[in-house]
């Protein structure tokens, strides 16, 4: 795989994002996180999932720019990195299906690469989340629809499945 960048060192760019989590340092999260391509993504399943990642030294002319003590950094998925289809996946379509791409904020790629890359090489696999405090949840929406948001969820990060029941109502899941 590989790993981009976006926002300043603020990170308030990667604020938001398609899993909704909104403002992350209220959510918990604060800047270990990532936008992932649609392939990662999984249509939203992926929302809440670890990941831990290390720049690939090996990985060519672009694994140069590698942090040489090669640490892994560890983030969760809160985010999706649009595709580009004006673009080859080898030239600004970085997240074009069906590469597997995280789009990293610019504190947590400083920690693997230095920023000149633009784009480097990366190994990453799956982790247990870390969390504490226990599940969360935040109840929004307006007069048209609900809004449940289940958030800082240890262990895998999925949400397989969920109900809620209301004063009038059964359980709907």
């Amino acid at each position: 795989a590989h790993a981009t960048f976006y926002g300043g060192d603020s990170g308030a760019a990667t604020m938001g994002g398609a899993c909704g989590y909104g403002n992350l340092w209220w959510r918990g999260y604060g800047l270990a996180t990532a936008a992932l391509s649609d392939t990662l993504l999984n249509n939203g399943l992926t929302c809440g999932a670890c990941f831990e990642i290390k720049c690939n030294i090996t990985g060519g002319e672009s694994g140069k720019w590698c942090i040489q003590s090669n640490p892994s950094i560890k983030i969760t998925a809160t985010n999706q990195c649009p595709p580009n289809f004006d673009r080859p996946t080898d030239n600004g379509g970085w997240c074009n299906p069906p590469r597997t791409h995280f789009d990293l904020s610019l504190n947590m790629f400083r920690r693997l690469a230095q920023t000149q890359a633009g784009i480097i090489p990366i190994s990453y696999r799956r982790t247990r989340c870390i969390k504490t405090g226990g599940i969360r949840f935040y109840l929004g929406g307006n007069a048209h629809f609900n809004l449940v948001l289940v958030y800082n969820v240890g262990g895998w990060g999925d949400v397989m499945k969920m109900q809620i029941r209301g004063t009038k109502t059964g359980w709907i899941t």
